[in-house]
């Protein structure tokens, strides 16, 4: 890791130029992401049966203001919901459960300035900001009687909400980012992005979450595999229109 940042600091230092990326070049992004998984679970005491679902959709447009300076915007949007129900064989009046779901909408901008080293691999580094919103709710449930049915010779164990908990979060963060960039072709890149430093403030209003309001401000100044990520860029530079 070590050697990873000092090769990125002594290439932001160096000097000299191979190609570059004009001004006025476009670079899209879309990102759709969807994940699911269920985790049952049975012995002679109880049964658990666990269940989650989470998407992502982001959609971003940027555009180089100078050679080798990029701007982009993006929003972006995110569903997640879970279950767990905990069923006890013998003594059904423990039985209980838990569900949760999430929404998340934000709004980021990065700037960010490629350095070549070679003719089809530069690293870039630079800043980006995001402005989000959350809004959640937690759900407790409770043993509530049982059913029998005939049919499969089973019983049925009741669950009732006894507690609900709603909170909305503002947040705003700030990520200082470094990461890499081969070019497969002139139009196709193969991105690596790290993040190296994070800071992050969010705030829950008394009057939503009716509990006491809360805030909360983080720091982070390690680098972490935790934020890496991959993908394929593409870049375009429309034609520039014929004078007559």
């Amino acid at each position: 890791m070590k050697k990873t940042i000092a090769i990125i600091l002594l290439t932001m230092l160096s000097t000299r130029q191979y190609a570059q990326i004009e001004k006025g070049t476009y670079v899209p992004s879309i990102s759709i992401n969807a994940s699911y998984g269920s985790n049952p679970q049975k012995d002679t005491v109880s049964s658990t049966k666990s269940s989650s679902w989470n998407s992502t959709a982001s959609f971003g447009f940027g555009r180089f203001i100078k050679d080798n300076l990029l701007l982009t915007g993006s929003v972006s949007y995110n569903h997640s919901n879970s279950k767990q129900d905990y069923v006890y064989v013998k003594t059904p009046l423990q039985n209980y459960g838990l569900s949760s779901f999430g929404n998340t909408e934000s709004i980021a901008a990065q700037l960010l300035k490629y350095k070549f080293i070679t003719e089809n691999f530069a690293i870039r580094y630079g800043v980006s900001f995001n402005i989000n919103y959350i809004e959640s709710i937690n759900r407790n449930y409770n043993y509530n009687g049982e059913s029998y049915n005939p049919t499969t010779n089973h019983y049925t164990y009741n669950l009732y909400e006894t507690s609900s908990h709603y909170t909305n979060t503002f947040g705003a963060g700030m990520n200082l980012l470094a990461g890499i960039q081969y070019f497969v072709t002139k139009n196709l890149a193969l991105t690596g992005n790290m993040g190296f430093f994070s800071a992050s403030y969010s705030y829950s209003p008394y009057e939503k979450s009716k509990q006491a309001s809360s805030q909360n401000l983080n720091f982070s100044l390690t680098p972490s595999f935790n934020t890496f990520s991959a993908g394929l860029t593409y870049y375009f530079k429309p034609k520039a229109k014929a004078s007559n």
